[in-house]
């Protein structure tokens, strides 16, 4: 989470922190009116903001690459170490929802399409010389040539040229990833393949002067350990056992909107509005435990404050999914038993 602060230099004896009114809050491309080929725009140009804290560098030689099956490949490059790296784009979640093939796959099949490619001539042929005429305002008929030489001269710098093409590394970018994705990748990476995933998202900074725009880079994988990303999937034989302490009382644990969209009770995207202010309030699901209301992304909780009279209120009690016109207590209630085996306590 980012607190925009401000400086208070009013008292004499030392400065202070105050908590700026002004938001900073995550919001879609699609809300700034951004097209996906404009993120694919911006790595184009700035693909270093990927590689800056890696041990490796990049360089973008296609663009829009069609393969064997007449798909299209979002961005194509080479790193350092010789790999092919096929790049996969998508602006917001409801761009990955409208694709046939799911992220991971759609560019396990891009890659596994540069696998055969043995050489720079090849790949400057098919690929590279395309991308010089088109974005670097090469000439045609010279394009081969100084594609050959551009990758030669990269590998022989970093001492690759031996290793061109014997590994191809997929990269997976969006504003906000699908927890299966990322269970699949982490999966993938256990197996041998060379796959990360970025969460690159829009940020948006009000204040007196008008709003300011940052993109937050989150590095999802890999770090750390693959393990914490792989769904868990618990049966009722083999449901681990929870240590409480004795107590008088005991917190309760109840699943929250992203268990719910998880097992299929509600769905991202559905519109939601707070119980008796259906136009002032209206929203959709947008992922985990989040939802989209006005442009912004915000939590389900925070969203649902807002029209508290107290500020303070159970979301779940005052949520209504407009669709199924329940709240999302009640749908949950009423799907529990596909929670079975995940942890959560029971419903009295």
């Amino acid at each position: 989470m980012l607190i925009k602060v401000k400086i208070d230099e009013s008292s004499l004896n030392q400065k202070k922190l105050k908590k700026n009114t002004y938001e900073i809050s995550k919001i879609t491309y699609k809300s700034i009116g951004l097209v996906e080929n404009a993120l694919e725009e911006f790595l184009q140009d700035n693909i270093d903001v990927l590689t800056q804290e890696e041990d490796y560098e990049l360089n973008i030689i296609g663009k829009q690459v069609r393969n064997n099956s007449n798909k299209r490949t979002d961005l194509v490059g080479i790193d350092s170490n010789g790999n092919v790296v096929v790049i996969e784009i998508k602006r917001d979640e409801e761009d990955m929802k409208t694709r046939r093939d799911n992220f991971e796959s759609q560019a396990i099949r891009y890659a596994a399409s540069f696998a055969k490619i043995n050489s720079v001539e090849e790949i400057v042929e098919k690929v590279y010389a395309n991308y010089l005429v088109q974005h670097e305002n090469v000439k045609d008929e010279v394009a081969v040539e100084i594609g050959i030489n551009n990758i030669m001269n990269f590998l022989e710098k970093h001492g690759t040229f031996h290793n061109f093409n014997a590994d191809q590394r997929i990269i997976l970018i969006a504003s906000s990833f699908d927890p299966s994705v990322l269970s699949a990748s982490a999966w993938l990476l256990t197996k041998g393949l060379d796959i990360s995933c970025f969460e690159i998202a829009p940020q948006l900074i009000e204040g007196e002067n008008g709003n300011d725009y940052l993109l937050e880079i989150k590095k999802l994988l890999p770090l750390g350990s693959e393990d914490d990303y792989f769904s868990e999937i618990i049966t009722n034989e083999n449901k681990r056992p929870t240590t409480r302490k004795q107590s008088n009382w005991t917190r309760k644990t109840f699943p929250k909107l992203t268990n719910i969209i998880e097992v299929g009770l509600v769905s991202e995207g559905e519109d939601i509005y707070f119980k008796n202010k259906e136009t002032e309030s209206s929203a959709t699901i947008y992922s985990g435990n989040d939802v989209e209301f006005n442009g912004k992304i915000i939590s389900l909780n925070a969203w649902a404050k807002q029209f508290a009279p107290s500020g303070k209120v159970n979301a779940y009690d005052y949520t209504i999914v407009k669709e199924k016109h329940k709240t999302l207590s009640e749908i949950r209630a009423e799907g529990y038993k596909l929670f079975e085996g995940m942890g959560f306590d029971s419903i009295e």
